[in-house]
């Protein structure tokens, strides 16, 4: 970039070299990298990283980049939170309690996830777990329906993204309840016999077993499915996502 067009490159180039360089597993590279950056790193560029040690389950210097993190920014909820998965992920139950407690103490609250979907103008909203719906009944019923159907087709719930000390079955119970499920079985049974894709939208990134469940979906309900979260568009359609798995 800078010797043979000019460029100087900037905060976000470096983020998206040691996005590469995380999503491939050379963690130790990319802190490397991240070391030899002429400026101060930003909490984005850390905070890339510290995803990355958490699904290549790099404890060690995950709680490392996490502390780089709150040096500069004490009262950054994100890095506690991530750390928290991180930890969960590891199944150390004892650390991820250590790091709520400490949060509760600071004030500092994770933002909620939610998903919405536009219908019959008008923006309909859920969050995990959510049953406030005048027709829960039937998105329920069309979720696990869905459920069945795509386990069938080789489907296997990724429990690694629950983040709670619980058994396997409460953890499929968990996945079930995600806020882009629910609002993406709403989609179905509100466009019945429609060919138009189901659009969702979602305020935080979508979870990696809804991802999967969703290139399945696709295939089962034969609809393409766009999902806009807070880092890119999602488009499911024959079993496959835009993405190619990565984002």
């Amino acid at each position: 970039m800078k010797t043979q067009h000019g460029i100087n490159p900037r905060m976000d180039h470096y983020a998206c070299m040691v996005d590469l360089l995380g999503r491939s597993g050379h963690l130790n590279e990319a802190m490397e990298f991240i070391n030899t950056i002429p400026f101060k790193p930003d909490p984005l560029v850390l905070r890339t990283l510290l995803g990355a040690c958490q699904v290549h389950k790099n404890t060690d210097l995950g709680k490392h980049v996490a502390n780089m993190i709150i040096e500069q920014d004490p009262d950054d909820p994100a890095a506690y939170v991530l750390l928290s998965n991180l930890y969960a992920s590891a199944g150390q139950w004892d650390k991820v309690a250590e790091i709520r407690k400490h949060m509760k103490q600071r004030n500092l609250a994770k933002e909620a996830g939610c998903s919405w979907v536009e219908a019959g103008n008008l923006i309909h909203k859920f969050h995990v777990g959510d049953t406030s719906h005048k027709q829960a009944f039937e998105i329920y019923q069309e979720l696990h329906a869905l459920v069945n159907e795509i386990k069938e087709m080789g489907y296997v719930p990724n429990t690694d993204f629950v983040l709670h000390d619980v058994g396997e079955e409460e953890k499929e119970k968990y996945l079930l309840q995600h806020s882009e499920k629910i609002a993406v079985a709403f989609g179905f049974i509100g466009s019945v016999g429609s060919s138009k894709p189901v659009r969702v939208f979602k305020n935080l990134r979508i979870c990696g077993d809804c991802h999967s469940a969703f290139k399945y979906f696709s295939v089962a309900r034969a609809r393409e499915i766009v999902v806009r979260d807070s880092n890119r568009f999602h488009h499911f359609r024959n079993g496959s996502c835009s993405c190619n798995d990565h984002w």
